[in-house]
């Protein structure tokens, strides 16, 4: 069994920043395995890398942190409201997959809670009012699909079209038969951070990003949390073809002079199978 954790720091630097990035990254994953990948976030320029071969190459399921794209789809669809509630019913298989939920018990969760804490049973009940074409333009429009152009010779990622119910919810849950580079993911994560700041913002990204920023507050991404510093975050746990893994991504915004002052972005991918 393979198991893997990695980080990988988005960051603009408003404030600056003193000193060795490549030496930062190379500390921090000390006796890590995974890849590690620092850009700009306004320009999209790579700062910084640790094993970037492995970042741009090596394909996994997203997992949950794919949810904030498939509560997107739902929003912007009108297929959910931001008010719409569900009970977690704790237990959930979906044909032979255990996807029971980890998260406290609480009361009827909505939106934004529901991916504050990941909830599984929330994202493949209401996942399943996205038609295989809707999930697969979530994939697509988030550029799952597409090279993040960070690094030359990248793997590209795919979806294929989910034919029954089953598996449009694993695809809801980021579990189904799909695939992505942590490049691909950190410009997925990007681009819902420069939605967050665009002037034109819209209903459906402020529950997004509320829900993100909830997580960090009192849901699933809580350690990520930075004093006096607004994050917005979503871990995931994807399951690996061979063995599992541990993936997480995180962002995090100041709308301060409406400038972003740190977003980490963070994704996982082993460097053996």
């Amino acid at each position: 069994m393979i198991r893997w954790v990695a980080i990988s720091l988005l960051l603009i630097p408003s404030y600056g920043y003193a000193g060795d990035l490549n030496a930062e990254l190379a500390r921090i994953m000390r006796g890590r395995s995974g890849t590690a990948i620092v850009v700009d976030v306004g320009s999209g320029h790579l700062l910084a890398a640790y094993h970037p071969d492995v970042a741009a190459r090596r394909l996994a399921r997203p997992g949950s942190a794919f949810k904030p794209f498939t509560l997107l789809a739902l929003l912007q669809s009108g297929k959910l409201s931001p008010t719409e509630s569900l009970v977690c019913r704790r237990t959930l298989h979906v044909g032979k997959h255990d996807l029971s939920c980890s998260h406290p018990q609480t009361g009827p969760l909505q939106a934004a809670s529901a991916l504050a804490y990941s909830c599984n049973d929330f994202f493949a009940t209401f996942g399943l009012r996205l038609s295989a074409a809707e999930l697969q333009a979530a994939f697509e429009n988030a550029g799952f699909a597409s090279p993040s152009r960070f690094l030359p010779e990248e793997a590209v990622g795919f979806i294929h079209p989910a034919r029954t119910d089953e598996e449009r919810q694993l695809q809801a849950v980021g579990e189904g038969d799909m695939r992505i580079t942590p490049l691909e993911m950190l410009a997925a994560y990007r681009w819902l951070a420069l939605r967050r700041i665009a002037s034109h913002e819209k209903s459906a990204d402020k529950t997004v990003f509320a829900g993100l920023e909830q997580a960090t507050t009192y849901g699933m991404a809580r350690m990520a949390a930075i004093p006096e510093v607004k994050v917005a975050g979503k871990t995931g746990t994807p399951r690996a073809d061979q063995g599992s893994s541990l993936s997480t991504a995180l962002t995090s915004v100041s709308r301060s002079a409406n400038r972003m002052a740190l977003a980490p972005a963070v994704s996982a991918i082993p460097l053996r199978i």
